[in-house]
């Protein structure tokens, strides 16, 4: 009975000295060659550019000493992503990992074809990360947006993360809200672009983020929203929970900042016969930042002014944003039709097949209704009188 006691406690030794050998697949980390961000651009109908951002292990190794870049970028071609990869790979003496990648770039030529095929590849390549952030680049290439240098971080791929923390994004979920995206019914999807621009005054290159690139459901570029347009459209889609906005005064007497909170939205269709109906409620409470108008918001009547003034302008902005989607884009990125199909169930059976041009036609209007909750110091204008 001891000996077969024995023999199993030296078994279940055995068996937790099993985690504790290492590496499994005879993978060393001197081995791997870890990809920070990739880039994707069509040269022609049947060939494509991928470009990786390794980080340069050479440089991670030194101790210290020298400026020498702590990445390097490296090209593959071929007829479909997996080509590109492939040629990729036999240029590198050490195994891609894109494990760690947080950033995917597609050049707007490519984005305008379609980038299905793209996404394909990335959702279907197991070693693929699918909290990664995809981005089009405004105006220009993949591989031109990525050959850019970033004065602040040692790799410039993760720059735009960070910009996109900033802005109140989470990072890592465009890849996946696109996916989301494609099974919301009627809905087109968008995308985060990027831009690069060149200062006058500085005499360099730089980037900053744009707003959203605009997807049909093809996953083909059809156009951008810029920031604060994009910020409009999460105000309506619930995406958001702060909008900055500045007003001007349509008697002409100076302008003024506001920050939104509490930010809400409902949506309400009505259908008759081939009609549609789409009506929007916004609401939310506003504190005034800044006024150029020597005016005392003390007073009721002066800040009930304002308070339609705000209202007024909101309710155009968000119309024009609307409209741009239903006219210039005819793309519903609102999600008007999954409140269709939630509100009109048999009504939508119908006009799903043909819902693009439905909401090309749709009658929308916008109702807001936003209270100044505060004014920031009290008493008169400090810089007015």
């Amino acid at each position: 009975m001891r000996s077969k006691r024995y023999a199993l406690k030296q078994a279940l030794l055995l068996l937790l000295l099993v985690p504790l050998t290492g590496c499994w697949d005879h993978k060393e980390l001197n081995d791997r060659l870890f990809e920070l961000g990739s880039g994707v651009d069509r040269l022609d109908e049947e060939k494509v550019l991928l470009i990786g951002q390794f980080m340069n292990p050479k440089k991670s190794e030194e101790a210290g000493g020298g400026e020498k870049q702590s990445y390097f970028i490296e090209t593959g071609t071929g007829k479909t992503v997996s080509d590109c990869l492939l040629d990729m790979q036999l240029k590198l003496s050490r195994r891609i990992t894109r494990g760690h990648r947080q950033n995917i770039y597609i050049g707007e030529k490519t984005a305008m074809i379609g980038i299905s095929n793209d996404i394909d590849s990335v959702t279907r390549d197991p070693d693929s990360r699918l909290k990664s952030d995809i981005w089009i680049v405004k105006g220009g290439t993949a591989l031109e947006f990525m050959r850019m240098s970033y004065q602040l971080e040692k790799m410039p791929v993760i720059a735009l993360s960070k910009l996109r923390q900033i802005i109140g994004k989470r990072t890592g979920n465009s890849l996946l809200e696109l996916l989301v995206e494609q099974n919301v019914e009627g809905s087109g999807s968008t995308l985060p672009a990027v831009e690069m621009s060149y200062d006058s005054k500085l005499q360099k290159k730089t980037l900053h983020v744009y707003g959203r690139a605009v997807l049909n459901r093809k996953l083909q570029l059809v156009g951008y929203y810029e920031r604060l347009e994009s910020a409009y459209r999460l105000w309506l889609t619930g995406e958001t929970d702060r909008m900055p906005v500045t007003v001007s005064m349509s008697n002409g007497e100076g302008s003024y900042s506001v920050t939104i909170s509490q930010l809400g939205s409902k949506v309400r269709t009505e259908i008759e016969g081939e009609q549609v109906a789409i009506g929007v409620e916004v609401k939310g409470n506003a504190v005034i930042v800044e006024s150029t108008a020597a005016v005392d918001f003390r007073n009721d009547e002066i800040l009930r002014t304002y308070e339609t003034e705000l209202n007024n302008h909101i309710e155009k902005a968000i119309l024009d944003v609307m409209q741009k989607a239903q006219k210039q884009f005819k793309v519903d990125v609102f999600h008007f039709g999954k409140a269709i199909s939630r509100q009109h169930p048999e009504a939508w059976a119908e006009l799903n097949s043909h819902w693009e041009q439905a909401f090309s036609d749709a009658k929308l209007t916008v109702h807001s209704n936003v209270k100044i909750k505060r004014i920031g110091l009290q008493g008169a204008p400090p810089n007015k009188s």
